[in-house]
């Protein structure tokens, strides 16, 4: 059903674009940036309410945070994927405060208790840098999919003292170029349609999608420890994003637990994210990354069109 509907959602983009095509590219650019407001179960409105919460205003636009723990624990800063809700992280908070963190979530616009609103990667990472510039830095990080990418992104504009001793980054996508083509494809774009849309995205970002290469960023991640955790049968996200990001990343270690899904929220894969947050504990299938591929190779700047 909701492919159908993304059909004919994307067929009346299409039939707006032969007689207002720049309305049709704005209308399917908002679209694409306007996340479906999630339905908060009971058992997430319960757990929400044991945190201290803070309204933030990023723009014109705001945010909820939730805080756990001690003020002065080492912080953890958990970002959550798409269309999800802070109640996503409902088993992980208890055990690490538990273990003597503070624990740090957030609502962006349009998610979870957030009010409604648009949001894109760029600022999702600008909410990320104005978390750990207000309460950093980080003793880890844990991001799940749009949450993970958002996170590495986040970190190309802070400085080294701000990042984290360590990293999750679960079912995440690596490259911008292939999220765009996904939602051509869904909608079932007309081309000229699509590439105006895309024009218009770069224009306001000021350089091509393209650059938006976030494996290749995590090539600067040396001084992290990093777990890419992405199961092989991910019907959402590839586990091709997850290679990529475990090819570039020094010593970063990848774990592709067969079971999971695109969530990742069972029991077993949520103990080795704490253990890794707490101790570095691995799970024992974990590869390692030992040679990681350089940004700067001339086979991976043509393949990038750098």
């Amino acid at each position: 059903m909701r492919h159908i509907i993304a059909k004919f959602i994307g067929f009346g983009f299409n039939i707006l674009s032969l007689f207002a095509p720049q309305k049709a590219a704005d209308r399917a650019a908002k679209f694409f940036s306007t996340p479906v407001k999630p339905h908060l179960r009971e058992k997430e409105r319960v757990f929400l309410n044991t945190a201290r919460q803070v309204r933030r205003s990023f723009g014109e636009q705001s945010i909820i945070e939730y805080h756990w723990g001690e003020e002065k624990a080492p912080l953890v800063l958990l970002s959550y994927g798409w269309s999800y809700n802070a109640g996503r992280w409902r088993y992980f908070v208890p055990r690490l405060v538990e273990a003597g963190y503070r624990v740090l979530a957030y609502d962006p616009p349009g998610h979870g208790l957030a009010p409604a609103g648009t949001l894109n990667i760029p600022l999702n990472a600008a909410i990320i840098r104005g978390l750990l510039e207000e309460y950093g830095p980080a003793h880890a990080i844990v991001g799940h999919s749009f949450g993970g990418t958002s996170s590495v992104y986040a970190l190309q504009h802070l400085p080294e003292k701000l990042h984290p001793r360590r990293m999750v980054v679960m079912a995440s996508f690596s490259y911008a170029p292939s999220v765009f083509k996904d939602f051509k494809n869904i909608l079932g774009l007309w081309s000229p349609l699509y590439w105006r849309m895309v024009r218009g995205f770069e224009q306001k970002i000021g350089h091509s999608i393209e650059r938006f290469d976030f494996a290749m960023m995590a090539g600067g991640f040396a001084h992290i420890e990093g777990l890419l955790i992405h199961d092989p049968k991910d019907s959402v996200t590839p586990y091709q994003e997850a290679k990529r990001y475990h090819d570039f990343w020094p010593g970063s270690h990848l774990f592709s637990p067969q079971s999971g899904g695109h969530h990742l929220g069972t029991k077993e894969i949520t103990g080795t994210v704490i253990d890794f947050v707490q101790n570095g504990k691995l799970p024992t299938n974990a590869k390692i990354q030992e040679r990681n591929i350089t940004a700067d190779h001339e086979l991976v700047r043509f393949f990038a069109g750098l």
